[in-house]
Parts: structure tokens; C-alpha cells; sequence
């Protein structure tokens, strides 16, 4: 727990032990505020130089959808919805604004009050990342639904890609520490995933929507989750993260001192060490924050936070002034604690030795050998898997809590008897699990009879395999196996020695079965367990042509399975053949209303132009008519005016739904590919995403679905 802990900030896990190797004795402190006299729309806020040699200044977006600048009496006026803004040095010595809305991106130069660029995003902007990606130039990254573009000073497309879902937040960062930066993004999927160039590097698998990235040092960055989690990953490891009750707006780090700033949207603003997130002060602003920037002085740095109300609070990092903080009395505190339960420990101990086996029975003292085993138990009649937690010597079980991130509720669950009488020593406890990703269940069971006034605690931990919805299936339950239509094919792996190994980590499956897997050929049928119990999996392994075919209906699935494989195994490459027969007729139909759905957007496009230039021509001759004192033409005007606006927002509404269908249908395209480009490995994968553009591009739409299903090395 963090010293300095408030109400909402209630659930520490995995703190690391490292020894600060930094100086602790900093704080905030607050060195300006005003206000900008505009309600603020939320994530809508930078800081930018925009003249040659000028001073940094602030940028917001406000509530009425206009670009406002601070100390200026200039305001830009979007006519698109504003869902970003980001400042990019394309300037000779200044910074553009780049503006993302929900059709195009807009890059500005208010120096020379033109616009550099405007290209579109048919799916929209939702997010912005400026710095240079591996060996590529430096360019200003957009995330979109499903999709990442990247944009050079001059407005030209550098770099696309497809991604899983959604992108709401995206850093750059060594994430590997190979002197190389990376992209990293995160998506209301859960998953936090990283490009090495346009290559998927990896995917780390959260518990909630990804709120906030941020840089922190080589090989480090920072996360936010949707459920108030923060935290650091290091090289694929998370290396610590705390939960509140608080959601984070933005997050900063000061590098070279090993700390990084958390301001939260209810107002809080925290400085935390990076390597732990221990808490060294804490401020905050008096109304709900907007966002936060932070100033591009390395020797002075300043936090500037925004609120929703436009009230703006400045905090700098600097030396405390009352001293070097004391944390005697908080460590004599907590061992103090520790040393008072241990004590209280050994007294029951002691006291157990003292008392006769009469005593102990008549006392009903739980004897000190007694164990708790915690395994997973497959029901094939119901297909349904099970906690069991059994305690030795018949000991009645009187509650459960367990604890185990996105797969419950409030992510802990707890089982108590419905009547004490009725406590008993073994129970099942069903686990119904949506997604395929590796978990840890943090268990406490608490033992002691139903006449005890005290209860043992005994806690464990199990790991939650990634496939553990399904499991081997044995023959007296064949009428559970529905043979997949789909399958992915390809070449058994010289690295693949011992699939047994891969199989006993990632599924539920009996130990005593697993060595079968090592047997080199065969059909292995997996039994679907709920909520997948309608959909089933078979591997195929033919030595002779050494090849390992996965058969499994859901696309999604049988990519995880691959990447899983490939990870375990540490192969690079992998080519595949895949057989997905509506996935690719979906991608069919969508690519053949591509250019009808163009064409009509166009058109409906120059009809609303017409019908808005038809309004503001009304118009101005309605304000000529009052003008000249001709109220009768005025009133016909008018009459004139209501007509022709409510066939503006006619054609405006069709517009939008046409547009609404073009980007759910793009959405869908680029998850398709994504899912397709993840039945391989590597650079085939990457050229699957490639070669896809490029024909979408040529108009060469035929032979995007043989790419799909045969990659690009049989083109």
C-alpha cells in the first residue's frame, strides 16, 4: 500500500523490490494557474511552440468543437467532429497542429495560417503519436477502428496497418531495449499489442479496456486500464501496477530521475517512483481534469493540468522543502504488524502442542498437517470446468475467496455454504471463461468446524492455462465432438520436439495423457468446454508430410493457437494454408461493395454541399431583404431557408448513415486481415497486411481472398 493512500486507492499487487536508486526527497508543488474561459472537451489538450523562436503555449479543443489558443484571440473552426489534436514539429523551428476528427486528419500551421495538410481517415482519428517507428522517418502516427496510418510533414502516407481492434491510446517506446523504438497501442479489447515497424512484436493480454500509455525509460513503459489500474511492464514482465478507484487522464516520466507524474481524472495528481509506483506526493486541482501536457523543458519541467471548467493548475518536481521525508515511523508500523500476527501464530501453535488429543477433539482443533489441494476438474457431462478446492482429514470448508482479474466480476469471487450446517470438505466451484488468455487464481480457503470460534486460513495459487476451454476428449463422450469445417495447415516445426510440453502448459488436459501428443501422428479431439461447448478442436499430424493441421471454427481462436505455438517454440517464420470459408466470403462481399459504397458516399457528398451552399445563399439574401427594410421578400426568404435546411439535413443524415456503413464495413475488412495475418508467423504475416493494401489499392480486389488463404508466397 502506498504511504500516502486515500480512500480510492485500495489494491497493491506485484510491487517490486528493488531499492530506489533515486532521490526521494522531491515533491510537487504548484507554481501557476488561471483559466481559459472555455469548457474544455476531455483528452482535447497540448502544448505547442507555433511561432519561430516562440515560447510554448497551450493548446485546447472546447466543447463547442473549436481549437482554442491560449493568450490569442485565435480559434479555429472544425466542421468535422474533433476526437484529438496533437502537436508535430513540421515547421521550420515551430510546431503544426494535427487535428484528428471522425473522417480525416488535418495538419495546421498557425504561423503562416494555412493548412499543410488534410488527408482522410474514412474510419477516424482517435488518437496521435509523434517520433520515429524503427528505421522509418519521423512521422505522426493515427490510430483509427482497426487500423494505424502514419503521415510525413508533407501529408504523405508512410506507414498502415491493421490491427485487432479499436485503437484509444498508443506511445512510442524501446519496449525490447534494442535501441529501436516501438509502437505501442492499446485497445478496448484488453490487449495492449507492439509493432516492431508495421510487424506485430507482441501482445500483453490485460483486464480491462487500455485507458493510457506512456514512454518511461529503455525497455519500460506505463498503462492505465478502464478500472483504474496502473502500472509498468519491463520487457514482457509487468513489473508492478496498483488499482483505485480513480481513472488515470494522463501519464508522465521524468526519466533521468526515475519518477513519473499520474494525474487522475477526479483531480488527483501523484508523483510516483517509475520502478515501483510508490507514492512521494501528491496534489490535486479542485474540479474533474480534462487532460494534462507536459512541458518540453528538460532542465524545468512543468505539468500542466487542464480541467473540464478550463481552469488550468501548473506543478513542477522540485526539492522538498521541509526536509528529507521520514518513513521511520511507517516502517515501525507495518513490522509491528507483521511481528503481531506471527506472534499470535505461534501462540496457536503452542497452544495446540499443549493440549491432549481429548482437549483437541472436544475444542475442535484442526490438526496441524491439515492441506488444502486446489486443482481443475472437467465435467464432460455438463462440459464445464471446475475449481475444486478439497481440504484433508474431512475438515468443513467454511468459505472461499478467490481472487483472479477479468475472470469474475469485481475480479474476486467468494463461496459460502448457504447454511454453516451444511459446510462441507470438497467443493466445485464452475469457471466460465470468455477469453483465451493465461490467468492466476489467488485463492484463501477458510477451514475450521461449524462449533469452532476460530478458522484456519490457507492460501494458493493455481495458473489458469490460455486454452483452458477445452480439453482432450475421451471416447465414451464422441457425441460431444462437432466436427470443424475449418482448419489451418503447416509445417510441423523442427523446434517442436516435445508438443506434449506445449500442450500440458496451454490446455485442461490429465497429465497422465499428455505424453500421447509426443507420439508424432494422429487426430487429437479437444471437447469444447462453456461457453465454447458447441465448438470443437481436432490437431492432425501427419509425419509424412510433416505437416500439423488445427481444425477449429473460430478464426480468432486458431490464431491464438498459432501464436502460441510459434511463441513457445521460439520460431520466427511460419507459413500457413488456411481454409475459412464465411470469413473469406465475408471479406468477398465487403470488397465488392467497396466501390458502390464510394461512389454513393461521393455523391451524397456533393449533394450536401449543394444543399448547404443553397441555405447560406437564402440566407444572406434574407439579411439583404431586412436590410433594405423588404420584410415581404424577407418572410419568403425565410420560407425559402426552412425548406431548403431541412433538405440539408436530409442529405446530411443519409450521409452519415452511408458513411457509418463504409467505416463498419472497413472496420470489419481490417479485422479480417488482422485475423488472417495471425494464422503466421513473422515477415509471412506482415506481408499478408501488405500485399492486401497494396491490391485493395490497385483495385486488384481478386486476389485478396487467395492471399488470405494461402499467403503472398503463393502469388
Amino acid at each position: 500500500m502506498d504511504g500516502d493512500q486515500t480512500p480510492e486507492e485500495q489494491v497493491e499487487i506485484g510491487e517490486s523490490d528493488e531499492t530506489s536508486k533515486f532521490d526521494d526527497n522531491v515533491e510537487l508543488t504548484s507554481v501557476f494557474s488561471f483559466s481559459l474561459d472555455q469548457r474544455i472537451m476531455e483528452g482535447c489538450v497540448i502544448s505547442a511552440v507555433l511561432e519561430p523562436d516562440g515560447q510554448e503555449t497551450i493548446v485546447a479543443v472546447s466543447v463547442t468543437n473549436k481549437v482554442i489558443i491560449k493568450d490569442t484571440e485565435t480559434s479555429l473552426n472544425i466542421t468535422e467532429t474533433i476526437r484529438c489534436i496533437a502537436a508535430a514539429p513540421f515547421g521550420e523551428g515551430y510546431d503544426c497542429i494535427v487535428i484528428g476528427t471522425d473522417s480525416s486528419v488535418i495538419c495546421y500551421d498557425v504561423h503562416n495560417n494555412l493548412t499543410v495538410f488534410r488527408n482522410d481517415v474514412p474510419d477516424g482519428v482517435n488518437c496521435f503519436a509523434y517520433g520515429k517507428l524503427g528505421d522509418l522517418e519521423e512521422a505522426i502516427y493515427c490510430g483509427g477502428n482497426c487500423c494505424i496510418w502514419g503521415f510525413d510533414k508533407s501529408g504523405a502516407n508512410t506507414y498502415w496497418t491493421v490491427t485487432g481492434d479499436q485503437v484509444t491510446t498508443m506511445c512510442l517506446s524501446d519496449y525490447d531495449g534494442d535501441g529501436e523504438t516501438e509502437l505501442v497501442i492499446g485497445s478496448p479489447d484488453f490487449e495492449i499489442r507492439v509493432f516492431k515497424n508495421d510487424l506485430m512484436r507482441a501482445e500483453l493480454m490485460e483486464t480491462d479496456e487500455i485507458t493510457s500509455l506512456a514512454h518511461v525509460t529503455s525497455g519500460c513503459f506505463a498503462y492505465s486500464l478502464n478500472n483504474g489500474t496502473i502500472g509498468t511492464y519491463v520487457l514482457k514482465e509487468r513489473q508492478w501496477r496498483i488499482k483505485s478507484k480513480s481513472n488515470v487522464s494522463k501519464i508522465f516520466n521524468f526519466e533521468e530521475q526515475g519518477l513519473m507524474v499520474v494525474v487522475w481524472k477526479q483531480g488527483k495528481v501523484d508523483l510516483r517512483f517509475a520502478h515501483n509506483g510508490e507514492v512521494l506526493s501528491r496534489d490535486s486541482v479542485a474540479t474533474p481534469v480534462a487532460s494534462a501536457t507536459l512541458s518540453r523543458d528538460k532542465e524545468n519541467p512543468t505539468v500542466t493540468v487542464v480541467c473540464l471548467d478550463g481552469k488550468v493548475k501548473g506543478f513542477k518536481v522540485q526539492k522538498a522543502t521541509h526536509g528529507a521525508i521520514d518513513k521511520t515511523q511507517q516502517l515501525i508500523r507495518e513490522f509491528g504488524q507483521k511481528k503481531h500476527n506471527l506472534m499470535m501464530e505461534l501462540s496457536n501453535y503452542e497452544q495446540e502442542e499443549q493440549l491432549t488429543e481429548q482437549e483437541k477433539d472436544r475444542d475442535f482443533r484442526i490438526p496441524a498437517d491439515t492441506d488444502v489441494a486446489v486443482v481443475f476438474i472437467v465435467s464432460c457431462e455438463t462440459q464445464l470446468l471446475s475449481l475444486r478446492v478439497e481440504a484433508s482429514h474431512a475438515i468443513p470448508i467454511r468459505g472461499v475467496l478467490i481472487f483472479a482479474e477479468g475472470l469474475f466480476e469485481g475480479e474476486s469471487y467468494i463461496w459460502i455454504p448457504p447454511n454453516e450446517h451444511q459446510s462441507r470438505s470438497v467443493i466445485d466451484i464452475p469457471l466460465v471463461i470468455d477469453k483465451d488468455s493465461t490467468n492466476d487464481l489467488h485463492t484463501k480457503v477458510f477451514l475450521g468446524h461449524v462449533d469452532s470460534n476460530k478458522l484456519m486460513v490457507m492460501e494458493n495459487t493455481r495458473i489458469l492455462p490460455r486454452f483452458c476451454r477445452f480439453t482432450l476428449l475421451k471416447k465414451e463422450f464422441e457425441k460431444f465432438f462437432y466436427m470443424p469445417t475449418c482448419f489451418v495447415k503447416f509445417k510441423l516445426s523442427p523446434r517442436a520436439v516435445k508438443l506434449s510440453e506445449w500442450v500440458s502448459e496451454s490446455f485442461t488436459i490429465d497429465s497422465s495423457l499428455v505424453e500421447i501428443f509426443d507420439e508424432g501422428e494422429g487426430n487429437f479431439k479437444f471437447m469444447g468446454l462453456r461457453p465454447k461447448h458447441e465448438k470443437s478442436l481436432m490437431f492432425s499430424i501427419d509425419p509424412a508430410e510433416k505437416t500439423f493441421t488445427i481444425f477449429h471454427d473460430d478464426i480468432e481462436t486458431v490464431g491464438a493457437m498459432i501464436q502460441s505455438y510459434s511463441s513457445f517454440f521460439q520460431i520466427q517464420n511460419m507459413e500457413s494454408v488456411a481454409h475459412f470459408p464465411d470469413v473469406f466470403k465475408e471479406a468477398e462481399e465487403i470488397l465488392e461493395e467497396m466501390d458502390p459504397m464510394t461512389e454513393v458516399r461521393d455523391r451524397l457528398t456533393a449533394e450536401l454541399q449543394e444543399r448547404q451552399a443553397a441555405v447560406r445563399e437564402v440566407l444572406i439574401r434574407a439579411e439583404d431583404a431586412i436590410a433594405i427594410d423588404t420584410i415581404p421578400n424577407a418572410r419568403k426568404f425565410y420560407i425559402r431557408l426552412k425548406a431548403n435546411d431541412a433538405a440539408a439535413r436530409q442529405a446530411a443524415q443519409l450521409r452519415w448513415n452511408n458513411q457509418e456503413r463504409c467505416v463498419k464495413s472497413l472496420r470489419r475488412l481490417n479485422k479480417i486481415i488482422e485475423n488472417c495475418s495471425r494464422l503466421r508467423v513473422g515477415e509471412p504475416g506482415r506481408q499478408i497486411v501488405v500485399t492486401c493494401r497494396a491490391a485493395i489499392a490497385e483495385d486488384n480486389k481478386q486476389i485478396v481472398t487467395k492471399v488470405l488463404q494461402y499467403g503472398v508466397s503463393s502469388q
